[in-house]
């Protein structure tokens, strides 16, 4: 194999692809970056066995061939070249990968290519388009909450369903409860639904916001999903489980509904939060309203209070505290200028959503604690 590129569009082909390589796995092929020299362009790909990053850059290719780089070493050594052309070649009687740019050379141990596992092909057959805009949007709103638990494998994916012209999305750790809902440009027959590891959607985030497409290529299967953004592949194996049932931990009603100036309060929970992370765990984040105000307040027995007044449009007394990193994350997810909070009772779950929507596409349903100071 031997196959000349552009140090500078490479070294950003190999930014991208390395996302997927293994940092943990004793499978050394893993840790590498499958170089593939074809038809005046060379392929990249990497894969952890979960997550797979297949993209292409071009090449003038002299003769073709597969190969194995390790993929720190080899993206260290193309970043720091200067602007100009390198030379991929493989030593068949040394194993080496060979590097060459301008007067330098590097020899690098490689893997052999048979070794590196087969990865999935995208089939135009079954596969739809979305706007990835849209999609990128929705995988944001939700990705707070999903768990980072590896011991509870479901909880640490996004549920997506698409139905009619409507994306869904939901995550949640059991403490908080992510649903968006965007409307599609789209429509579709039936309705497909799977549980997609969170980290896989954020890499699709990622590759569609540094690319110049406006659709993303969407393909399910019964244990897997395709993303084709460009020339980019991602291909994620699904978490197989039961979501949990999440619609039934929606409170059908609520006794009270106040608004806030979302911006107003963001600043304040920002501030109080400064006194609330310096304890392990943080201590609660408690909302005392009154009539047209909310005082949101901060008790740290290391190290100190912190009081905010702001108004509201809450007409009684009601307390109520939370994980202040998780209402800030909730409140942070809307857009409108006010956000508007539902509650029932100081220990039962409230709702976060935008206000003026009568059928909101974002609700956060969040777990509230129990505040020792003020008992």
């Amino acid at each position: 194999m031997r196959a000349v590129c552009n140090t500078g569009v490479l070294a950003g082909k190999l930014a991208l692809v390395s996302r997927g390589v293994s940092t943990r796995s004793p499978v050394q092929v893993l840790s590498g970056v499958l170089l593939e020299a074809r038809e005046g362009r060379l392929e990249l790909s990497a894969t952890d066995m979960e997550l797979s990053i297949r993209t292409r850059s071009p090449a003038e290719v002299e003769e073709a061939g597969r190969l194995v780089i390790p993929a720190r070493i080899f993206s260290d050594i193309v970043r720091s070249l200067p602007e100009g052309m390198i030379s991929i070649e493989h030593d068949v009687e040394s194993g080496a990968a060979v590097l060459r740019s301008r007067e330098n050379e590097y020899r690098i141990r490689a893997y052999a290519a048979e070794d590196f596992p087969a990865l999935p092909e995208f089939s135009e057959e079954g596969s739809f388009r979305v706007s990835g805009e849209a999609l990128v949007e929705t995988v944001q709103k939700v990705s707070s909450s999903y768990s980072r638990d590896e011991t509870r494998p479901v909880l640490t994916g996004i549920l997506i369903s698409f139905e009619d012209s409507r994306l869904r999305m939901v995550t949640t750790d059991s403490y908080r409860l992510s649903i968006k809902e965007t409307e599609l440009a789209t429509t579709f027959e039936g309705k497909r639904e799977a549980i997609i590891p969170a980290r896989a959607m954020q890499e699709v985030g990622r590759i569609f916001s540094g690319s110049d497409e406006e659709q993303i290529e969407v393909q399910l299967s019964e244990n897997q999903a395709l993303f084709r953004v460009g020339d980019v592949l991602l291909g994620t194996k699904l978490i197989a489980g039961n979501f949990p049932e999440y619609r039934r931990l929606l409170p059908a009603a609520f006794e009270r509904e106040i608004s806030v100036n979302r911006d107003e309060i963001v600043g304040s929970l920002r501030r109080v939060n400064l006194f609330a992370q310096r304890q392990t765990p943080p201590v609660p984040v408690s909302l005392v309203f009154s009539e047209g105000s909310v005082e949101v307040v901060v008790r740290s027995g290391e190290v100190g209070e912190a009081h905010e007044r702001i108004p509201a449009s809450s007409e009684d007394d009601f307390t109520i505290s939370f994980n202040p990193g998780y209402l800030l994350d909730g409140i942070s997810a809307v857009d409108t200028e006010k956000v508007v909070f539902k509650f029932n009772e100081p220990l039962k779950p409230g709702l976060i959503v935008p206000n003026g929507e009568e059928e909101p596409d974002f609700r956060y349903l969040i777990m509230p604690m129990r505040d020792p100071s003020r008992a």
